[in-house]
């Protein structure tokens, strides 16, 4: 079973030693093994427990620690070592680490339907539906054809179920779909499962906030389905029925519906992946910088979100008629004096030089280590220190690039969770489905209420002081929404297309979660492509993760044939792109 259960099996053994060695009077007692435990003494909500924070950690894995999502979503960069999946150099990804929160949410399910009555068997099976219905939906998406119907019963015996089919991608969004649907009518009735509140680290047994995130799961995969809105799906009637009868089919409506799992901070399981407890080297949390089109959009928007997420550099270049390191009014400036204009206005753009207080590492440099002169750090190392001694300069250094705010360098912290699906991620979905006229609500109206959750969510407020940078100027000044609101507004009301302003806003609430590039892959929103440098195919972003699978290697090539072109690869497009 999971990790979290045989951690709390390890609990009730020392309980049991404890209890048995304190009050038995008999040696046989004592010497009854607590290891004969059977799978049915633990309680599932334990188990419940693993399948969300193995959920959360796969989350962090590919939001934040590994660096193809990251870098295929444009919100960080890697340089220092091993930067070559931003230059998106995919090799084989092993989707079975998927299936372990799969498997034990398939468990539960089974258990529930034996050992729960009621509300609390309807509470349980409805979490498991959903948990395997947002796993399954990840992997088919980032995959393409997966295991599914066969999937998860191996103590069935066999190849049937050792070796199960590669399911269709149709059939299995058809399946999660159903699954997400059955769950919303278990849960009608399901207040707060009293047992499960402490286990259920996402809502606190609270079924009807699980009810909600059902219905948005269901939104979420019937809006990547847009595309395919003729292949035996109705993507647009389903959509409107679940936002046409809101007490059939609630869905995320405030921030407190958020389903999101705060880490905890006390060992490397529970904690962020950028803390300390999983870099005890300082360098592995620098090495992972802002992408230059996520600073550049936030700061073209004055959007505040750019510095509670990302740090000014610590220093600045600047053009100057000798080379120097000075502080200036509370800044340290490198002036170089070489010509700064004309390296930039010419064709090379590996050698660009920024010189804004916010920086972003390029997309897919050939030699990141050297982007604005972070190659020559070394003969300014002392000069820089001198002036300031808390400017970090040892490995993965580049102070002429922005870095993470700190809390993304925290065991924990109340704003870095791990993000299954927030309310802003459904406004704009909204948004979108009015865009196309699926909806006869207001577009513009969504796309604000986005813009605002994903403000709120962060704890973002009117009057922030020296939370804008006003590049113009090279300083930081105070949030203004009503100036905020009014400019986007603008950009809404003469985009030719709507969906543009939509998903780029949307884009920028999904911060370090994988969503964007689902939505890049069947808009082309925001133009990921042409902030490509150096990419390993041109500019051109991968579109799908690429088996391995040497345990049922004669399906898995079945899959493949029906790529186009049939090629196991990131560039290959499965049956969503086609």
């Amino acid at each position: 079973m999971t990790q979290i259960k045989n951690k709390i099996i390890t609990l009730y053994v020392a309980l049991a030693t404890l209890l048995f060695s304190a009050c038995s009077e008999s040696l046989d007692e004592i010497n009854t093994s607590p290891n004969t435990l059977s799978d049915t003494e633990v309680d599932i909500k334990f188990v419940l427990t693993g399948v969300l924070t193995k959920s959360a950690q796969i989350r962090s894995r590919i939001a934040f620690e590994g660096g193809e999502l990251s870098a295929a979503t444009q919100y960080l960069q890697r340089d220092f070592t091993s930067y070559e999946e931003n230059n998106y150099q995919w090799g084989a990804s092993d989707f079975s680490i998927y299936y372990e929160p799969l498997k034990d949410s398939q468990y539960i399910f089974e258990r529930a339907e034996k050992e729960k009555k009621d509300e609390t068997k309807n509470y349980y099976q409805a979490v498991a539906l959903i948990m395997k219905s947002y796993e399954f939906g990840f992997l088919t998406s980032a995959f393409g054809d997966i295991p599914f119907s066969k999937a998860l019963q191996g103590e069935k015996g066999g190849n049937e179920f050792f070796k199960p089919v590669y399911d269709s991608q149709k059939d299995v969004f058809i399946g999660i779909l159903n699954d997400l649907k059955t769950a919303n009518t278990l849960l009608k009735n399901t207040g707060v499962i009293t047992e499960a509140i402490d286990a259920d680290v996402v809502y606190n047994g609270d079924g009807q906030k699980w009810r909600k995130l059902a219905n948005s799961l269901r939104l979420r995969f019937y809006m990547r389905l847009s595309e395919k809105n003729n292949s035996n799906i109705d993507v647009s009637a389903e959509i409107a029925t679940i936002v046409n009868n809101a007490s059939e089919f609630p869905i995320l409506q405030n921030n407190n519906d958020n389903a999101m799992i705060a880490y905890i901070g006390t060992d490397s399981d529970n904690s962020w992946s950028g803390g300390a407890l999983n870099y005890s080297n300082r360098s592995e949390f620098y090495r992972r910088k802002p992408s230059a089109t996520i600073v550049k959009d936030l700061t073209e928007l004055k959007d505040p979100r750019l510095t509670k997420w990302i740090k000014p550099v610590d220093v600045q270049l600047a053009q100057g008629a000798t080379n120097q390191v000075v502080e200036e009014a509370g800044k340290i400036i490198r002036y170089v004096n070489i010509d700064i204009n004309a390296i930039n206005t010419d064709a090379d753009k590996e050698n660009d030089i920024n010189t804004d207080l916010f920086v972003g590492l390029p997309v897919a440099l050939s030699a990141p280590n050297d982007f604005n002169l972070g190659g020559t750090i070394s003969d300014y190392k002392n000069d820089i220190s001198n002036l300031d001694t808390t400017i970090y300069l040892n490995a993965a250094a580049n102070p002429h690039a922005s870095y993470l705010t700190d809390m993304y360098a925290e065991n924990n912290h109340p704003l870095v969770k791990a993000t299954l699906m927030n309310v802003a991620e459904v406004q704009f979905i909204l948004a979108e489905a009015s865009a196309r006229g699926w909806i006869t609500n207001n577009a513009y109206d969504y796309y604000k209420n986005g813009i605002k959750m994903s403000f709120e969510q962060y704890e973002i407020t009117n009057g922030d002081d020296n939370s804008i940078y006003d590049k113009a100027n090279n300083t930081l000044i105070s949030f203004d929404e009503n100036e905020y609101i009014a400019n986007v507004k603008n950009i809404f009301d003469n985009a030719s297309n709507k969906l543009e302003p939509i998903i780029h806003q949307k884009w920028i609430a999904l911060w370090l979660t994988s969503e964007s590039w689902f939505d890049w892959r069947r808009t082309g929103f925001p133009d990921l492509n042409s902030n490509i440098i150096s990419g390993s195919n041109g500019n051109n972003t991968p579109v799908r993760f690429w088996y391995t699978d040497p345990y049922n290697e004669d399906n898995m090539l079945k899959a493949i044939e029906k790529l186009q072109p049939a090629t196991n690869n990131q560039w290959s497009k499965m049956w969503l792109l086609q």
